[in-house]
């Protein structure tokens, strides 16, 4: 989950990228793209697809800051642009693609245990319709809360806690819970 002391280090690491200070704006990337590559990956399906749209997300925000734009939360914001962009580049495909599990972007450092762990929870996910599946990597992945998923995907709070809500339970079902 995201915590205020990593919302404030992305904040501040944006403020300097902004102000010319190409190391910060690595720094920042490096801290967003495995959870934004996550969410592109989770709607379109295809690791090459995930990293086209997280590429531009990227390139979105780098002229954003050039044009002097505020973005005052970079994680919510990027997300958002992230979404959007996978489902342009879905409904362009015109098709619904299946995932592969083998393909998923997975934590390299993490214990094999953990990994075996979590990629089960990935196929789980992975059978659960588009928007459980946003909705569910935007709370478990990017630790947004409900009202910020609200945000991020344009719906009302309410509206956002019940997908989630319906989502979790989709998932449990899922894994046969």
């Amino acid at each position: 989950m995201s915590t205020p002391l990593e919302d404030e280090l992305d904040s501040v690491l944006l403020g300097a990228w902004s102000r010319g200070d190409r190391g910060s704006g690595e720094q920042l990337l490096k801290r967003l793209l495995p959870g934004i590559v996550g969410l592109c990956y989770r709607i379109l399906g295809r690791e090459a697809d995930a990293q086209d749209a997280a590429q531009e997300t990227f390139a979105r925000m780098c002229a954003e800051i050039r044009k002097g734009v505020e973005i005052r939360n970079v994680k919510k914001w990027a997300a958002t642009v992230a979404m959007n962009r996978s489902f342009d580049l879905r409904r362009a495909r015109g098709r619904e693609v299946m995932l592969d599990p083998e393909l998923a972007p997975a934590a390299e450092q993490a214990d094999p245990v953990d990994r075996m762990d979590a990629q089960v929870v990935k196929t789980w996910i992975e059978q659960l319709p588009p928007r459980y599946r946003v909705v569910l990597h935007h709370h478990f992945f990017m630790g947004l809360k409900p009202r910020e998923i609200a945000e991020v995907m344009g719906l009302e709070d309410g509206t956002a806690r019940v997908l989630l809500h319906r989502a979790v339970a989709a998932l449990r079902k899922v894994a046969g819970r």
